[in-house]
Parts: structure tokens; sequence; C-alpha cells
């Protein structure tokens, strides 16, 4: 079992029984970079029990029960230990895609009650060039020794490598023995603020648990608050990470599909991330795998359900924006077409006139109307793509495809007045049985066409 925790400002600690990926760890996003810093922290004994209270994980090792927690919205971490006990503390220092071995160096001060940790990376003739860096971490105790012991280890990444994540292996730092019942681990560029965020934290530390617990309280069922706070463990300051551990950046599609939940919790911030992605709209959103996505409409979308929190000025901007992403769609025969790997499903073609990409259109076009600005386009689009996607059964996939796929529910969901109440009935009741997988998701494909499943050999995709 994995325990994860989150500063809900782009940090987060990652620990599992076994140190089994080199996305585990304790790592700290600041000035818009990940780092990461201890790898492990090796209190010996194996976890006989988990306590995971949203805010702070308790793990029960033997005799001893070890505990960690993030000042909220701080680069520190608390971590606490029912009695006085050895550890040792392994290290893996880098930013967090950088997988080069060689140039990597520490420098370490050991003081009374504080250890500071530099890190060095340089250029090594030994692999390819990349960027040169260095940061800190502070470790402070009031009662802390420290034995060193500094010498490199090999460790392998097996749940890396059944992810086909190389590298699976690395060589890691096993910096030495702590001994010690509390300590708090923050991490800066400098030393001295390095120093400062460990010392000023410890002062605070009764205020800031109290104040991480509270992040957790919720009158709702525990289901929702932890739907809530799982959300809410993606944050950085500007917005809401692709998936953690292993996507520290902010896409598009994930995010403006994501921010609905926001919307009650976090107005402000969900306010921030939709026109966040409007400033960046040039007729079309940036992709990830691609330079643009096709399915741009979303923050469209996502700006119906903040309709009553947008004043004068701002309507302006959006129907200007949306003006001008209107004129940039594609057309062909009347739908919009977009390339290839433009929509959600990047791994396979898919080019041409979607189904939830002519809904996308078509949703943008209801918040022009529910501005009170209605554009033509969107009476002509809707006749369009009653044509040439709807057979009286179901709705097409693409209009030269008639592969029953779960875009028609993307489509249902941000422009249900394509179709009838009736007439979804009927669509959902065809395709359903032929999409929906035991234990309660849909498949990206038709489970029974044969011609749809060669594109994925020996399994279903899944949605």
């Amino acid at each position: 079992m994995k325990s994860f925790l989150s500063n809900h400002s782009g940090s987060f600690a990652l620990f599992g029984k076994k140190l089994n990926s080199k996305y585990e760890g304790l790592f700290f996003w600041i000035d818009k970079e990940m780092y990461k810093t201890i790898a492990n922290f090796d209190l010996k004994g194996k976890v006989t029990g988990v306590v995971d209270e949203l805010w702070r994980v308790k793990r029960e090792k033997g005799d001893v029960i070890e505990s960690y927690w993030f000042a909220p919205k701080m680069p520190v971490m608390f971590y606490d230990l029912s009695k006085k006990t050895k550890f040792d503390l392994v290290l893996d220092f880098k930013k967090g895609y950088d997988n080069r071995e060689w140039g990597r160096s520490f420098n370490i001060e050991n003081g009374k009650r504080m250890l500071l940790v530099k890190f060095d990376k340089k250029n090594n003739s030994k692999e390819s060039n990349g960027e040169e860096y260095s940061f800190w971490i502070a470790i402070y105790s009031t009662d802390m020794e420290f034995k060193p012991k500094e010498k490199w280890e090999k460790q392998k990444f097996i749940e890396d490598e059944k992810r086909k994540s190389p590298p699976f292996e690395k060589h890691v730092f096993r910096l030495g023995t702590i001994n010690a019942k509390n300590l708090v681990v923050s991490c800066a560029k400098t030393q001295e603020e390095a120093i400062k965020l460990a010392l000023n934290a410890w002062v605070m530390k009764p205020k800031l648990a109290k104040e991480a617990a509270s992040t957790a309280k919720s009158k709702k069922t525990k289901s929702i608050k932890c739907a809530e706070f799982s959300l809410l463990s993606l944050q950085e300051n500007s917005g809401l990470f692709a998936g953690l551990p292993w996507f520290f950046q902010q896409w598009a599609r994930d995010e403006l599909i994501s921010v609905k939940a926001l919307i009650k919790l976090k107005p402000e911030l969900s306010k921030k991330i939709i026109f966040n992605w409007l400033d960046k709209l040039d007729g079309f959103l940036p992709g990830t795998l691609t330079t643009k996505i096709a399915d741009s409409g979303w923050v469209f979308v996502r700006l119906i359900d903040l309709l009553k929190k947008i004043d004068m000025q701002e309507k302006f901007y959006i129907l200007a924006k949306l003006d001008y992403f209107l004129r940039k769609q594609k057309l062909s025969q009347g739908l919009i077409v977009n390339e290839a790997k433009e929509t959600w499903m990047d791994s396979i073609s898919r080019d041409g006139a979607c189904i939830e990409i002519q809904a996308l259109a078509l949703a943008s076009c209801k918040l022009a109307r529910l501005l009170k600005k209605p554009v033509s386009f969107e009476k002509e689009l809707k006749e369009k793509v009653l044509e040439k996607f709807w057979n009286g059964i179901y709705l097409k996939d693409r209009a030269n495809d008639d592969s029953v796929r779960p875009n028609l529910f993307i489509a249902a969901y941000v422009y249900p007045e394509l179709l009838s109440k009736k007439e979804w009935t009927t669509c959902f009741d065809y395709v359903l049985p032929k999409l929906w997988l035991n234990w309660g998701g849909l498949s990206t494909i038709n489970k029974f066409d044969s011609k749809d499943t060669v594109l994925v050999p020996n399994q279903l995709q899944q949605f």
C-alpha cells in the first residue's frame, strides 16, 4: 500500500512499503519546478498498519509509529516518530524528470540541531549535457543525532519497469543514520531560505498542524470528502496538475474537465484556471502530444458553469474570444474536422469530424446565446450533426465511422440539446451493453466489434 500526501501547493510525498519507483519520495514544487529530495525514510521494520487521515499519514512499524504531514502551502514536511528512533535517510536529489546519473554531488553541513544538504548537478562527459543546477534541504530537530554513511547504492525500480518507464534502476545516496523523534524538512534554492523555512515551521508547528488538519474536515460523506480532497491535492498555485506523481504539468483538457468540481470549493481558483486557459486560447488550446487540441471548446463549457460570476467587461472579452474560436475552426461539408491525435483518444489517429468536437462547438455557440449574442452557426451545425451522426438509434463516433465509442456521452454532457430525452434514452440503451465493463467503467471501443479490437491487441482500452 502506498500513502500519498500533498501540501495543496504543488509539493507531494509518496511512500510505499519499499522504494520501488523513481516517483516515490518527497517532492517539492518551487518556482514552477519540481524537485525530488528524500527517496526514503528507511526505518527498519515491516509496515503492520496504516492510517490515512488525508492531511497526515501514520504507519506502524514494529513498536514505532511514524507520521508525516505537510505545512499547508509551504515547501516543508514534518516527520514524527512515537519515540526516539534510528533510521537512515536515502536521497535521490534531482529536478523532476532529470534521470542523469553522473555529475551529482552532495555537500553536508552537520550542526547541533540542523543538518544542511546541498545538491549540485553538473554536466559530465559520460552522458548528454543538460541543465546544471543546485538546491538545498534543511533538516531541523531539537534532539537529533547524525552519523554519516555517504555511500551510493544501486536501486531497482521494479514498478517503473512494469510500466515500461525507464530508467529501471539508478544509484541513490545513503546519506546516513539519524536518531530523532521529531524533525522538519524544508527545501529551497538557497541555504538561507532553507534554514529560514525550517526554523519558522518548527516554531509554528502547533498552528500549522491545526491548519493542516482543518483541510480534511468536512460534513460531507466520506466518499465525497475523499474525492474532493484528492482533487485539491493536485493544486499548485495557479491551477491543477494533470496527475501526481507522474504528471506535474497543467494540461488544458484535463484541468478544464476537472475544474467544475472546484467552482463551489474554490471559486476564486476555479475562475482563475478557466480565464487562464481563455487567455491562452488562440483559436485552439495547446496540446501535450500535439501543438493544439481539437476539444478546446471545454473552456466555453466551463464558462457556462461560471456564468453568474462573469461581469460585463469579462462578457465582452469572452464573446471576442468565442468569435475568433469559431472562425478558426476547419470545416468540411459543414462539420468541424480535426487532425490526427488531437482528441483525448490520442493513442489512435481519429482525424476527421468527431462527435464530441461538434458538441463542444455547439456548446460554445450556446454560451453566445446565453450571453444574448446568438450565432446562426449553432442551428446550422446542429442540423448537419444530426444528418451525419444520428441514425435514429445511436450517434456515430465520426461522420465517416459508425463505430460505437463513449464519446457520445461527452456530447450528451456538454450539449444535451442535440437530441431529445427519448432519443438519448434510445441511444444509451443501444450503446451501453456494447461498452459497459463489469468493474463499472466504459470501454473505449465496442467490445463485440472485431474491427475495433484490432486497434489494441490483447486488451481493451478503458475510459
